[in-house]
């Protein structure tokens, strides 16, 4: 049987360059999906128009490990757990298998809108203990939103997963896999064999989101960062996840401490 991944391994690629050059979409409207394997590969088949995958160095899926920084208040994920207009992200992420780290913020209008903000880090950027590494905090504190809170911000969860990045005619759509969450005290859990697709568009729903939407698929509150804290720590406000999380997440639970 075919599964989505063999159908990626056929389609045509492209270069991180040509990716950057055609889809950036650095202020976009994200629109995400909680999928089985087999739904995606199904939108993925009927698509009319072959999209084209990001292929370095012979790869075409990528590790990629976040790490979320938040204040002791936990002011980010409060704010868009209570689904505040106007909010942020910040975070770390390393991309294990082409090398290379960057500091990003994602900022977040009434519109919809998600503007992201990336800063390369140096190689020899190391962590302030749990705190943002200085070259990173001077970067976010220059968000008047964010400003002297940066240099407080401490790690609060760490998420890893393979990533398959495709450019169809009107979007960027990332596929995620094997997603896993870990928080600062140690709790864990596993999205198991569950898929976070990810359309990332200029504005209109694109023909991946038509896809989707044909196989019964409908988009999903879900946040690798509001969500998985949400599971992890039920005590936290997470009403704009629940729904996502009985809906979306029948399986992934929080394991025992490691």
């Amino acid at each position: 049987m075919t599964t989505w991944l063999d159908t990626v391994r056929a389609l045509p690629t492209l270069t991180l360059g040509e990716v950057e050059e055609q889809a950036a979409l650095q202020t976009r409207v994200d629109r995400k999906y909680v999928v089985t394997a087999a739904a995606w590969g199904n939108a993925l088949a009927s698509l009319g128009h072959e999209p084209r995958v990001l292929h370095i160095e012979g790869r075409r899926s990528f590790r990629y490990s976040s790490t979320y920084y938040d204040t002791a208040d936990l002011d980010s994920y409060r704010d868009a757990a209570r689904g505040r207009p106007h909010r942020y992200k910040v975070r770390t992420r390393r991309y294990l298998d082409t090398g290379g780290s960057a500091i990003e913020v994602k900022m977040r209008s009434a519109s919809g809108t998600t503007v992201k903000s990336r800063q390369w880090l140096d190689a020899s950027t190391v962590p302030d203990g749990n705190l943002l590494p200085a070259e990173a905090a001077t970067f976010v504190g220059g968000f008047d939103r964010i400003g002297e809170a940066a240099y407080r911000m401490s790690e609060v969860l760490t998420t890893s997963y393979h990533r398959v990045t495709l450019v169809t005619d009107d979007a960027r759509v990332t596929v995620d896999r094997q997603v896993t969450a870990t928080d600062c005290r140690g709790r864990h859990m596993d999205y198991g064999d569950l898929l976070i697709v990810e359309s990332k568009a200029a504005g209109a729903a694109g023909a991946a989101d038509r896809a989707l939407w044909a196989s019964g698929s409908r988009p999903s509150r879900i946040s690798k960062y509001g969500t998985s804290l949400a599971v992890l720590r039920p005590e936290l406000p997470s009403n704009r996840w629940s729904r996502a999380i009985r809906r979306d997440l029948p399986a992934p639970a929080p394991l025992a401490a490691v």
